[in-house]
């Protein structure tokens, strides 16, 4: 805390004792006094400590008092503001070290801190403010290993694309954004035979982003086929976590440099000029595959061990308080070492409840998260296919968390089928607003544990196939860790009852295979064994049951 009211510096006990910084003992102790001269009860000030302090990239040596401050770690009061003299942005949260004396003293040039920043980041992590300085992730990153090539197909030829029109709004956010990102360094001015339109996106506060529209390069640029984790994949490494921290990187492509030489490919056309990009903008076909390609060699000995990244989204998991310090700060380490920087407004430390990836996350299993299902409740009845795909696209991400999903989604998905003539009468409606309702309902899920035993309740009807995957929770009761259902094909729907239910079976195992497999007890399954009894009496099974 800055304080103007404080004539010294003090330091909390607490913080020595941390950070195990030394001691000196005060020949004269030191009395304390509030404002009108009286003494307070913290009685008299023993002892002093020296340590250097860094601020961003402001280094200095620091004395401070040793004294209990209440719910502050830190007081830096008037003889610090003194020797500073810092410009003290009370609009923008920050602190400009351009004294002479900072010139002169401090170790390492003028700079800016970010106050609301340093204030939201835990004590034990305070070392780490670098990598949430907003002032510093707005600058050009260097080089790396992980620079983003852009290799055109061999008949490629360059082309340009219009300039679309743009409204006074957009007109001047474009303004705006083309002056701070020539001001940062992150795009240049071009001469590239090459060019791509602008337009822009509103984001969920309501501000607009400036995107280029790369779909001409990107038609012509060889694809990196580098894979993205699965959401539930990557969920289901948390087994037994009960703490958590989430990190958002800000703007994290533009940490990535692009290739040096491959700049010119990058070129965006506006009223203002032709411009190409220093670093990875949004909007290339290769840009996610690269990203999480960096992403995982950085942290690759920690991954499913107590992190789980999904491009610009780390989630640092752990058993208890204790290790969990530890792996958040491996964690900033190696973000600070390779110049990535977090958005301290996304960011969550030590929580016991979090979101991510669409789903909420916590020791006691998983759930969908409800900011996202409000999207599907104020969904407006489907138009064409092409709004019937975009519903389904949505509900499908959620699909484990709906039982008979398959059967309750039959009548949308009738409406897909080619040569399918669109209508929409009481069962489409019924089946768009039972889908809905399910996901405002939808069951709490446990996280799987291959320590113990799993089992597989499989079913089948005239159209559809449905499973769900269970495990005992702590109360000894059966409660679903997933369900499966999926319809059934024009052939299929003609099997006979036991093949369908054997079928229920087979598609269960398919898609849980990799649990299954893992599991340290037996499967127990549980289905409509009269059906399956013809398996073990029948004296001839057709090519299909065998």
């Amino acid at each position: 805390m800055i304080d103007s009211g404080a004539t010294s510096c003090f330091i909390h006990p607490l913080l020595v004792e941390t950070y195990r910084l030394p001691a000196y003992q005060h020949q004269i102790p030191k009395k304390l006094r509030v404002i009108d001269g009286r003494e307070i009860d913290s009685g008299q000030i023993t002892h002093f400590t020296r340590f250097k302090c860094t601020i961003g990239s402001h280094t200095e040596e620091l004395e401070c008092h040793i004294s209990n401050i209440g719910n502050h770690q830190l007081v830096l009061g008037m003889s610090w503001l003194k020797k500073h003299n810092p410009q003290i942005s009370w609009e923008k949260h920050t602190l400009v070290f351009n004294s002479s004396y900072c010139s002169n003293n401090c170790l390492s040039i003028p700079t800016v801190l970010e106050l609301k920043a340093l204030e939201e980041i835990p004590l034990p992590y305070q070392e780490f403010a670098k990598v949430f300085s907003e002032e510093e992730s707005s600058k050009l990153p260097p080089h790396r290993p992980y620079d983003i090539a852009i290799e055109l197909l061999p008949d490629a030829k360059p082309r340009h694309g219009p300039i679309y029109s743009l409204g006074p709004r957009e007109d001047a956010e474009l303004k705006e954004t083309i002056e701070k990102q020539l001001k940062a360094g992150l795009i240049r001015p071009s001469k590239s035979p090459m060019a791509s339109p602008i337009l822009f996106v509103k984001k969920k506060n309501g501000k607009l982003r400036m995107c280029v529209d790369y779909r001409r390069l990107n038609s012509m640029t060889k694809k990196n086929v580098y894979p993205l984790p699965l959401p539930q994949n990557l969920i289901e490494k948390l087994q037994g976590a009960k703490i958590f921290s989430k990190f958002d990187l800000r703007a994290g492509y533009n940490l990535v440099r692009i290739k040096e030489g491959d700049e010119w490919k990058t070129a965006f056309k506006t009223k203002y000029g032709l411009f190409e990009y220093l670093v990875m903008p949004f909007g290339l076909t290769n840009a996610p595959a690269a990203f999480q390609d960096m992403m995982n060699n950085i942290f690759r000995d920690l991954l499913d061990v107590y992190v789980i990244i999904y491009l610009d989204n780390i989630l640092v998991f752990s058993l208890n308080i204790k290790d969990h310090k530890v792996h958040v700060r491996e964690v900033l380490k190696r973000l600070q070492d390779n110049n990535l920087f977090c958005n301290i407004e996304k960011c969550h430390f030590h929580v016991k409840k979090i979101d991510y990836l669409g789903f909420i996350i916590s020791e006691f299993g998983i759930e969908v998260d409800q900011s996202k299902v409000t999207d599907a409740m104020n969904w407006s009845i489907p138009k064409n296919v092409k709004n019937i795909q975009e519903f389904l696209g949505f509900v499908n991400f959620y699909r484990r968390f709906i039982p008979n999903f398959g059967n309750m989604a039959r009548p949308l998905y009738n409406l897909l089928k080619k040569d399918s003539q669109w209508k929409w009468e009481h069962a489409e409606q019924q089946s768009f607003d039972d889908l809905k309702k399910c996901l405002t309902s939808a069951p709490l899920l446990l996280q799987p544990d291959t320590t113990r035993q799993f089992y597989v309740e499989c079913d089948a009807s005239d159209y559809a196939t449905g499973a769900i995957l269970s495990q005992r929770n702590p109360e000894g009761k059966l409660a679903p860790v997933a369900y499966l259902s999926k319809s059934l094909s024009p052939a299929e729907k003609n099997y006979d009852i036991f093949d369908k239910e054997l079928l229920a079976v087979i598609r269960a195992f398919k898609e849980w295979r990799h649990l299954l497999e893992g599991s340290e007890l037996p499967v127990q399954v549980l289905t409509d064994h009269k059906n399956l009894e013809y398996f073990s009496t029948s004296q001839s099974l057709n090519k299909r049951q065998i």
